[in-house]
C-alpha cells in the first residue's frame, strides 16, 4: 500500500472555505503549514494571500484560538487602527475552521512578496547610512504601534524583518508576541532567539525595551555586517546551568562604535554611536523605554538636536543571575511528590490526581522546577487514568515551558514527551505524535 502523502501536498490545488485555491507550499513549520493561495470571488482571481493550515486536527470553537493566538493579538492591534505603523505590519484578512479537512484551523494574512532585511540589504554590500535609517525608523513605526498598544514582539531577528518589493519594511511572524502585565510592566518567559533576546528576556520578564533592544541588535549588524552576538558562544545544550550560563555571556557582550567601520556614521552621523549605545544597554531602565521614544531620537537626531534624554521606565528589579534550577521543592513537596510516585506504581491513578491537582500550575504561569514534577506526574496519572485530552493539556504545558528553560533532567522530559507522544497517537493525531516522537528519540 503506498505511503499517504503529507496533508500538505494532498491540499495543494484544493479551494478551502469556498474562496481559497492552494498554489504552492511557501513554508512549513511544526504546528503549522503556510500556502500561497488566491483569494476567489465567484471563481475569479482576486488577491494572493498567504493562507496558514494548522497541523492540529479535531479543533473547535473552543480550541483552535489556541493555534493560532498571536493572529489574534496581531488582529487586535490592527482593529480600528490608523497608526502609521500600521503598513510595517501584516493584515489579517480571514480566520476559521476547516470541518471538511479533519477539523483543521485556517488563517489568511495579507502576502508579503520580500526578502529578510540581511540578504536584501548586505547581497548590496555596505548598507549606505541613509538607507540604514529609512529601516531603522520603519521597523520603530511599527514596534511603535505594538507598544503603544501593550504589546511586545519577543523575536524582533532579521529573519522576521521582510522588505517588501517597494522597498518597505514589514515586520512579520507575531508567534512569541505577548501582552506585558499592567501591572508588572512585562510578560513572562525566556521566549526569543540568544542572538537577540534581551539580558532580561533569559530571566522571563520582556518589556518593550526588551524589543528595543533586539532593535538595536538588527541595526547595529546591519550597518557594520556582524557583531559580537553573532560569534558568541551560547550554551544550546538542556542543563540545569544554561540560562546563568547565557545571561553571563549576554551581558558581558561589548559593542564597538559603528564609526569605527562605517565611514558615513563617522563623518555624518556620528550620534549613531551613542544611540546605539543606549539600545544595547544591558539594564532596561537604561535603554529607550519602547519602540516610539526610540524613533523619536532618531527624529531629534536628523534634524541636528542633541540626543535626548531617555524617560525612565516604571523601575523593575536590578539583573540578577536567574535562578537555574529554581531551589529544591521543600521537604513537604518531595514527601508528596515521593506518595504520588509509589501511587503511580500501584495503579492508584484517581489518588495521585487528587493530590497533585491543587498544585498543578495555571497555564499563564511560568513554570518552576516543583510545578514541572507536578505536570509530569499528573500527566502519567491521567494517561493511566485514560483521559487522553487532561494528560495531553498537562504535558503540552510542561512541553511548552522545557523548550525555554531545562526544568527536567533529559532522561525525564524525554520520558514525558512518550507519553505525549501516545496521547497524540490515542487522539489520532498522527502528524504530531510522530512530530513528538522525533524529538523524544533525538534526546535518548
Amino acid at each position: 500500500m503506498a505511503d499517504k502523502p503529507p496533508f500538505e501536498q494532498a491540499l495543494l490545488g484544493t479551494t478551502l472555505a469556498g474562496k481559497y485555491r492552494l498554489v504552492e507550499v511557501q513554508g512549513a513549520g511544526f504546528y503549522s503549514v503556510v500556502f500561497v493561495a488566491h483569494q476567489l470571488f465567484c471563481n475569479r482571481f482576486v488577491r494572493p494571500v498567504a493562507l496558514k493550515v494548522s497541523r492540529q486536527t479535531g479543533l473547535t470553537e473552543d480550541t483552535a484560538p489556541n493555534i493560532f493566538g498571536d493572529a489574534l493579538i496581531l488582529a487586535r492591534l490592527l482593529a480600528n487602527s490608523d497608526h502609521e505603523g500600521r503598513r510595517h505590519l501584516v493584515q489579517i484578512h480571514d480566520m476559521g475552521l476547516l470541518p471538511e479537512h479533519d477539523g483543521r484551523a485556517y488563517l489568511v494574512m495579507e502576502h508579503v512578496d520580500g526578502l529578510p532585511l540581511m540578504s536584501h540589504m548586505l547581497a548590496q554590500g555596505r548598507c549606505p547610512a541613509a538607507t540604514g535609517l529609512r529601516v531603522f525608523k520603519q521597523i520603530c513605526r511599527a514596534m511603535a504601534l505594538v507598544h503603544e498598544q501593550g504589546a511586545i514582539h519577543r523575536d524582533l531577528i532579521p529573519e522576521n524583518i521582510l522588505v517588501d518589493r517597494k522597498g518597505s519594511i514589514r515586520v512579520v511572524d507575531f508567534g512569541l508576541a505577548a501582552y506585558a502585565d499592567p501591572g508588572t510592566g512585562w510578560a513572562p518567559g525566556a521566549a526569543g532567539t540568544y542572538f537577540y533576546m534581551a539580558p532580561e528576556t533569559l530571566q522571563g520578564r520582556s518589556s518593550a525595551a526588551s524589543d528595543v533592544y533586539s532593535i538595536g541588535l538588527v541595526m547595529y549588524q546591519l550597518f557594520t555586517g556582524g557583531g559580537p552576538h553573532l560569534g558568541a558562544p551560547w550554551v544550546m545544550e538542556d542543563r540545569p546551568e544554561q540560562a546563568r550560563d547565557n545571561l553571563r555571556i549576554k551581558t558581558a557582550l561589548r559593542f564597538a562604535p559603528v564609526s569605527e567601520s562605517h565611514n558615513e556614521v563617522r563623518n555624518e552621523h556620528r550620534w549613531l554611536d551613542a544611540l546605539l549605545a543606549r539600545c544595547l544597554e544591558n539594564d532596561p531602565r537604561r535603554r529607550f523605554a519602547a519602540a516610539g521614544q526610540l524613533l523619536a531620537a532618531i527624529e531629534a537626531c536628523e534634524a541636528g538636536l542633541p540626543l535626548p534624554e531617555a524617560a525612565r521606565p516604571t523601575p523593575a528589579p536590578e539583573l540578577s543571575e536567574p535562578a537555574v534550577p529554581p531551589p529544591p521543592a521543600d521537604e513537604a513537596m518531595e514527601s508528596l511528590f515521593r506518595e504520588a510516585r509509589r501511587l503511580l506504581g500501584s495503579r492508584a491513578y484517581d489518588k495521585v490526581i487528587d493530590k497533585l491537582d491543587v498544585h498543578r500550575p495555571a497555564e499563564w504561569a511560568v513554570l518552576d522546577a516543583a510545578g514541572a514534577r507536578a505536570l509530569r506526574l499528573l500527566g502519567q496519572a491521567y494517561l493511566g487514568r485514560g483521559d487522553l485530552r487532561q494528560a495531553r493539556e498537562c504535558l503540552e504545558q510542561l512541553r511548552a515551558a522545557h523548550r525555554e528553560r531545562a526544568l527536567l533532567p533529559r532522561a525525564d522530559y524525554a520520558a514525558a514527551l512518550s507519553d505525549l507522544h501516545r496521547c497524540y497517537r490515542g487522539l489520532g493525531l498522527t502528524e504530531l505524535a510522530q512530530a513528538c516522537q522525533e524529538e523524544a528519540r533525538g534526546l535518548m
